[in-house]
This record gives structure tokens, sequence and C-alpha cells, in this order.
């Protein structure tokens, strides 16, 4: 059964709202017009950042999201964030190599566009490749 890490954290005038799922979680048409390959061993971290007003409870601002994925056997890699536009809302996107049943630790920094803030983001999640 595929496996969903998602929460969020609220700081300050912000919330952030994260997510990692199997690629193959994600369906075929948001994939291809997203530009995301689908594959059993590629998880997508998924990052939004809100600035809720009294208006727009669900206000997405735009972020730079940098960080990293570590095994429990200490291996790091770099995680490389793209931007999506869809629909009024604003992702932060990034693939990483995962092997079955992996847990990694993401440790991540979600700053706002305009340098205002920048909320940091750690959780774990264990993947599932088939």
């Amino acid at each position: 059964m595929p496996a969903l890490a998602g929460g969020s954290i609220n700081s300050g005038d912000y919330v952030v709202h994260y997510s990692a799922v199997n690629s193959l979680q994600i369906p075929q048409a948001v994939a291809k017009a997203n530009g995301i390959e689908r594959a059993g061993d590629t998880a997508i971290v998924m990052i939004t950042l809100q600035k809720p007003t009294a208006d727009a409870p669900l206000n997405a601002v735009p972020a730079n999201v940098t960080g990293t994925a570590r095994s429990l056997m200490g291996e790091r890699k770099t995680l490389t964030f793209k931007r999506v536009e869809s629909a009024g809302s604003v992702y932060s996107l990034a693939p990483v190599a995962i092997d079955d049943e992996q847990t990694l630790t993401f440790d991540l920094n979600v700053r706002a566009a305009d340098g205002r803030a920048t909320v940091p983001v750690r959780f774990n999640q264990t993947f599932y490749t088939r």
C-alpha cells in the first residue's frame, strides 16, 4: 500500500503544507502537464506556501525551497525544486530516488519569494515502490 506523508506548519503569517508521494500516485495527465516523470522508484516532494488573509484564507504565495533527503544510513541527497503554478495555487516540486521500504528524513527551508520569512520543515517518510 502506498504511503503518504503530509502535514502543515504554521509560522507567523505563513502556513507551509508539505507532502511526499510515490510518483506513480500522481495521475498521468497531471504528471505530464507538470513535467513529472512517473516511476516506482521516484517520489515527489510537494510544498505549498500560503499567507492567509481575511479575504483569501488559501492565498498561495511563491516560495524558494531548498533542502535534502537523508536515508537511515546517512546518505544525503540534495533536492532540486521547481515552481509550478496552476489554478491559483503555487507548488514547489522535487523528485527524489527511493528504494522499497526506505525511510527518508527531509530537511527543507521554505523561503517566501519576497524574502520576508523562511520556514524550516522536517519530516520523515517511508516509501514503497510497489
